[in-house]
């Protein structure tokens, strides 16, 4: 009987690669992520500034200019109305891990491991805290500034991505398949 044919034995050979997801999915340079998040940031101002002009925030604002500054109930409110606007005007994107202004840059938000990062993943673990940060008086701004530079470490992350354990993929490098 020959014994060197174990039909039952699973394949010997290797039929998968083994693959790097950075090498398949080439990293988003950081003027695009900057070019991508001005024009994010543009569209939101484009529609909540006239919204806030005609409530009478900037008035109310312009009373207060030169008193001790704190963080205000009206201040918190309007926070959560642009966290709201943004989310809205960019809901279908976020369901394909993108803004607005990443789709025009061709970007997508994916995971570490290259895996897709779904709308609530993004939402909670992305844009929630670096919003919450955000509304710290003095430190919010620092944060948020500091945040911004790091897309010029050599992995072009920010710390919202080590964060949320995301990274953001040029669309226009990927492979045929």
């Amino acid at each position: 009987m020959n014994d060197s044919i174990n039909p039952y034995a699973p394949p010997q050979s290797d039929i998968l690669p083994a693959s790097n997801p950075d090498e398949i999915q080439q990293l988003a340079s950081p003027w695009r992520r900057l070019g991508a998040s001005i024009l994010d940031s543009l569209i939101l101002m484009v529609i909540a500034l006239p919204i806030m002009y005609f409530s009478g925030y900037f008035s109310r604002i312009m009373e207060q200019a030169g008193k001790p500054s704190y963080l205000t109930m009206e201040q918190l409110v309007w926070a959560v109305v642009g966290l709201g606007i943004m989310l809205a005007i960019n809901w279908n994107h976020l369901g394909r891990g993108q803004t607005i202004g990443k789709g025009i840059m061709n970007l997508r938000i994916v995971r570490k491991t290259g895996m897709p990062a779904e709308r609530s993943h993004i939402i909670l673990k992305r844009i929630l805290p670096l919003q919450l940060i955000a509304q710290v008086p003095f430190l919010g701004g620092l944060f948020l500034f500091v945040d911004t530079v790091c897309i010029f470490r050599s992995k072009h992350n920010t710390l919202h991505d080590d964060i949320a354990d995301t990274k953001v993929i040029d669309l226009r490098q990927l492979p045929a398949v």
